[in-house]
């Protein structure tokens, strides 16, 4: 299961990044120090105890385990990286174009100290120049994880933001997605 959500209640295995916060990369200043840049995108480790381990066979939520069945000291290499059940993003658009969808919107909101959440997902088409709706569900499966990805990716557990409210839209046309909305009664729009 490749829930964002969930990925961010763990440490990022591979750039230490905390708990509900977004993952990052140092950059080096020219002083001699570093700074933390936020990434657009949460790490595939990070998601590693949602996966079952294909060396240890470990089930997800469980840790690894050495061929004696002691607690491994680290996590497996194997289990670092995407299920094959998990979507990426060019697995997305194959997907909404096998559902017939040219445009997928995903409604969220948020703000520090109660999280985020998103509400119902819909996929529609274009019929002439009208958006029919294809699909509308807010049931949990690896697309609905997947679309609703780059709001967790952008925003962690929206820790330090005033209240956020928008939407992210996946166009199939241009292969852009989008998020827009209102952040603080500021409106706001930018390309992920």
């Amino acid at each position: 299961m490749s829930d964002r959500l969930g990925w961010l209640e763990e440490w990022c295995p591979e750039c230490r990044a905390a708990p509900g916060a977004r993952c990052r990369r140092w950059k080096w200043t020219r002083a001699g120090g570093s700074r933390a840049i936020p990434l657009p995108r949460l790490h595939w480790a990070r998601g590693w105890r949602d996966r079952r381990c294909p060396t240890c066979k470990a089930f997800p939520g469980e840790r690894c385990r050495t061929p004696s069945g002691r607690e491994a000291t680290k996590i497996h290499t194997s289990r670092l990286r995407p299920a094959r059940t998990e979507l990426g993003r060019s697995e997305v658009w194959e997907e909404l174009a096998r559902r017939g969808a040219a445009i997928a919107v995903v409604p969220f909101s948020g703000r520090a100290g109660t999280g985020g959440r998103t509400d119902t997902i819909r996929l529609s088409r274009l019929d002439g120049d009208e958006l029919v709706d294809v699909e509308r569900w807010t049931s949990r499966d690896e697309l609905a994880y997947a679309l609703e990805a780059p709001v967790w990716d952008r925003y962690g557990t929206f820790a330090g933001h005033p209240l956020i409210r928008g939407t992210v839209t996946w166009a199939t046309s241009h292969r852009l997605v989008v998020i827009s909305g209102q952040r603080g009664g500021e409106a706001f729009e930018e390309d992920v």
